[in-house]
Parts: structure tokens; sequence; C-alpha cells
């Protein structure tokens, strides 16, 4: 390739295309396994000043092939009509035939970020003979491209693409860059939907739980979660918050065999009966010590080892006012004046034993 009179750097015409058209990330996994890329774009290019070229419109045409692990090769061919700047302006014809290869970064459900770097080959002319080309670029080179851009999914099949990109090649003294950018459509042919078996939004390729439930949550892995650990994952759960070691049922709330309200699994009494007050482990609460449970027992402030009845009551069977199990003469004549072991004077015990410290001493009972 050869250039003639070299001039001063120059961009006149440049078009800079916004990529403003980026579409904010939805967090959601690529939704289709693409196959081939068949595209056209227009595009503008920009010429390197040894050129003596004004940017000129053009196109791009170009066809892809999607490999794993998010790579893709695809050859193009791009071409733009540019005229020599200055008095006697002459239409040059540019053409660049060139392969490159792709890495795509995925974004939202159908869109992507890449970058790409390829090789080819850029002729200037139409013709074989530059001997008499003036002064106007002539000839062919070899060209390194370079380049980035996005895709946006407009349909599951059809997507716009933006670029730009720079076309670096070699005359005989010096090195050409031209810059360019380029917008149009892609068509993705062959493309099919990723399923997602268990319907929970984590397809199948990323899901390492393909089998849960249906209206259970997952994290990002496509697995349960289940917050209080009680085998029912979240959405499913009704009661999120059961105690740890809880025993539930199907959705998930603490099973209470003896509905003393301490959940099966944690209740060590599990058939304590109904109407009994229980303690944090759920068993029994015996305040007075008599074998009648809170919450059955009517008199819950018996003194301990007094004698009581089925309703924790105690009983005075002789009615001297010392209760039965601390009277050591259970059976004193009615009236007579006892002690605090409920014997009268003279009376020989019945019972061994004592009342247990602190017991309040009956008042004498008046003779009759």
């Amino acid at each position: 390739m050869r250039t003639y009179h070299r001039r001063p750097w120059h961009r006149s015409g440049l078009v800079n295309l916004a990529l403003g058209l980026f579409v904010a990330a939805t967090g959601t996994a690529q939704q289709r396994r693409y196959l081939v890329e068949l595209g056209a774009a227009g595009a503008y290019q920009s010429f390197d000043s040894v050129t003596n070229l004004g940017g000129s419109p053009g196109g791009v045409a170009r066809l892809g092939l999607w490999l794993p692990l998010n790579f893709s090769v695809e050859a193009e061919g791009s071409f733009a009509s540019p005229e020599t700047e200055g008095t006697g302006a002459q239409s040059v014809s540019v053409r660049t035939l060139a392969a490159s290869l792709l890495y795509n970064i995925p974004f939202g459900a159908s869109s992507s970020f890449y970058l790409k770097a390829g090789g080819g080959t850029t002729r200037y002319g139409s013709g074989g003979d530059c001997s008499n080309s003036g002064p106007v670029i002539c000839g062919s080179s070899g060209a390194f491209l370079g380049g980035a851009g996005f895709r946006v999914g407009l349909t599951p099949v059809v997507m716009l693409r933006a670029e730009g990109a720079l076309n670096r090649n070699k005359s005989s003294s010096t090195g050409v860059t031209n810059f360019g950018a380029n917008l149009g459509l892609s068509l993705m042919l062959g493309s099919k939907p990723i399923p997602d078996s268990d319907r929970d939004g984590i397809l199948d390729p990323r899901d390492r739980c393909p089998g849960t439930a249906l209206g259970a949550q997952v994290d990002v892995r496509g697995c349960p979660s289940d917050s209080d650990s009680d085998g029912v994952p979240n959405g499913l759960d009704r009661c999120a918050n059961s105690a740890v070691g809880a025993t539930v049922d199907p959705s998930g709330c603490p099973r209470d065999s003896d509905s003393d309200n301490i959940a099966d699994g944690i209740d060590r009494c599990p058939d304590t009966p109904s109407g009994v007050l229980v303690d944090p482990r759920g068993c029994p609460r015996d305040s007075d010590g008599d074998a009648i449970p809170d919450g059955l027992d009517r008199c819950s402030e018996t003194p301990r080892g007094a004698t009581v009845d089925a309703l924790g009551c105690p009983g005075d069977e002789d009615g001297d006012g010392v209760l039965d199990g601390l009277d050591r003469c259970p059976r004193s004549p009615a009236g007579a004046a006892v002690n605090p072991t409920g014997c009268a004077s003279g009376q020989a015990p019945e019972r061994p034993g004592a009342p247990p410290a602190g017991a309040a001493a009956p008042a004498p009972q008046p003779a009759q």
C-alpha cells in the first residue's frame, strides 16, 4: 500500500456514537443459548490524516458463531467511500475483510457487553494498478482490528448492536490508524430458551438444586433458603421463625402434642396433661411440692409435707388446725387445744416426725 502527501493530523467529521443505550442489569441470568449471529449495521469511519481522506458513512455485515464459555468468533466485511480532502476531491473505495474473537459478558436476561480482537486486510482503491493514483492512498495491507460494544435484546432473537472499533494497518512508510463506530441489528439464528426445570428462576446450567419444590425461595445457586433450619424452605414455611430444634409439620409450623406452648422436639415432657403450667423445658411446675401441678392445683401454696386431695388442697381430719401430713396426732379429740404438732396435752403422738421448720402453729382450740 502506498500513501502520498503526508499531512498534519486531522479528524474532520469524526462522529462519536454514544453508547447510552446500556440497559441496567436485571440480576437475572441469560435466558437463551445462542448459536449463530447474522448482523448488519450502518457505520461511520474516520481516517488517519496520513491517508488524506475525510470521514465517511459506510456499512458492516457480519456472521458469527457462538462458542462455550461466553466466547464467539465472527467474520465481517465493511465498506466506506471517503473522498480526498482539498481541491480536486476524489472518491476512494475502502474495503476491510476480517475475522475476530469476541468475549461476551452477559448482563440482564438478554443483553451483553463484549470485547473483540482480530485481523484481516484493508484495501484502499478498487483498481489493481496504483501507479497513477496521484494523491490518493491505494493498495492493500494487513489490518489489526480491536473494539468493544454491546447488544441489547429487542425480542428473543433480535438484538440492537452498537460498537466502537479501530483498524490499524501499515503503509510502506508509516502506520495508519482509523477509528469507526457502527449501529445495527443482529439476528440470533438457532437460539433456544435455556430451561428452568423447577421454575425457581435459576436456569438449569446454574441450578445446583434442580428439584426444588415449586414456591420455595432459593439462593443464587438455586438451592432452597431455610432461615429457621427446620427443613421447610422459605416461601413454603408458614412459620419462618420456628425455634431451633422444634419438630414442625409440613407447613413449617411447630407441633405441640400436649398443647403446653412448648414445641415438640424442645418439650422434655411431651405428655403433660392439659391445663398444667409448665417450665421452659415443657415439664409441669409444682410450686408447693405436693405432686399436684400448678394449673390444676387449687391450693398452690400448701405447706410442704401436708397431705392433699386430688385438687391439691390439704385436709384436716380432726379439725384441730394442723394439716394432715403434718399432724402427729391426726385424731385429736374435737375441740381439744393442741400444740404445733397437733397433739393435745398428754396425748401421745400417733406418728413420728414434726412439722417442717417455719410451719405456723395453729391457734389453740377453746375447751368445750
